[in-house]
C-alpha cells in the first residue's frame, strides 16, 4: 500500500528540467538569494 502510494506520487511530481526556462528562472533566483542576501548584510551591515 505504502510502495503503491509512493510510486503514483513519483509520477505525478515529476520535477522542472533544469534547462528549461522555469528551471533555470528557479535556479537564478536561488542564487541569488543564496548569494545576494549575505552580501547585502556583510556590505550595508551596521555602521557605527
Amino acid at each position: 500500500m505504502i510502495i503503491a502510494t509512493t510510486e503514483n506520487a513519483s509520477q505525478v511530481m515529476g520535477g522542472v528540467e533544469i534547462l528549461s526556462p522555469m528551471g533555470l528562472f528557479i535556479l537564478t533566483i536561488g542564487i541569488l538569494f543564496t548569494v545576494g542576501v549575505p552580501l547585502t548584510m556583510i556590505l550595508r551591515g551596521k555602521k557605527d
